[in-house]
């Protein structure tokens, strides 16, 4: 196959969202004074109206203090939505030098680049000043189209935006959100992104790769990814150890 586009997923890709230091679930329902698991219950059931952009992620902390029964004042609500905002902000700045090798080694030879990403907003109201923004010729945030994958959708608006068929299209991944099986159903090739899954295996499980690739290659470098567009590597089709190279 030759490349004509590589789609990439944003977090745990090209960033690792376990690496952005915002405040954890726990410390959140801690400054909000309510119970850690039913805050975290709620706060996952609300998951899909914030990656829609139905609730921001101040107005889904609102609607969780209400609903069980908290007294927080709206300026914890809005410091909280801040300390996040500026966490994902410093992260977006600071990629690691190798991704961003990857993505001008393949821009340069000629690949074009899309980007679609499951966000709540507050992870990338900063992405105007990150350095990847400049390499992607289309980014669809699922928050600002109201669409999110495995969504056929959204992939597919991603093409459009792009002017190609989904069966132009790589796709590269964490495999989070069944998103591998997304691309492939609309006819994109998925890779799933190893990299970060293997550097958090401590919290993610050390089985990770295997329940997120789900079958799809794995590619356990970003250099793989520019070997693949040069059709240089055969990409692993079994999971390797997790401690391995």
């Amino acid at each position: 196959m030759t490349v004509k586009v590589v789609v990439f997923d944003l977090f745990e890709t090209l960033i690792s969202e376990f690496d952005a230091r915002h405040p954890s679930i726990t410390e959140v329902a801690q400054t909000l004074q309510l119970p850690v698991e039913d805050f975290q219950r709620e706060y996952v059931n609300h998951r899909p109206a914030r990656c829609t952009g139905q609730l921001d992620y101040a107005a889904s902390l609102r609607y969780i203090v209400g609903k069980l029964g908290g007294k927080s004042p709206e300026n914890t609500i809005k410091t909280l939505a801040e300390c996040r905002h500026s966490a994902f902000a410093r992260h977006l700045r600071r990629v690691e030098p190798e991704i961003l090798d990857m993505l001008n080694e393949i821009t340069v030879s000629g690949v074009r680049l899309g980007l679609i990403s499951n966000t709540d907003g507050s992870e990338v109201l900063d992405w105007a000043n990150s350095p990847l923004v400049r390499f992607f010729e289309v980014t669809i945030f699922s928050h600002a189209v109201g669409m999110v994958k495995p969504d056929s959708h959204i992939y597919q608006h991603a093409c459009k935006n792009l002017g190609v068929a989904p069966s132009d299209c790589i796709f590269i991944g964490d495999g989070n959100s069944d998103e591998l099986r997304g691309a492939a159903q609309v006819g994109m090739l998925p890779f799933c992104a190893a990299w970060f899954l293997r550097r958090h295996t401590d919290l993610l499980g050390e089985d990770v790769v295997m329940r997120r690739a789900i079958g799809y290659p794995v590619l356990y470098h970003p250099s793989e990814v520019t070997d693949l567009v040069n059709e240089k590597v055969v990409p692993h089709t079994e999971i390797q150890d997790s401690n391995s190279a």
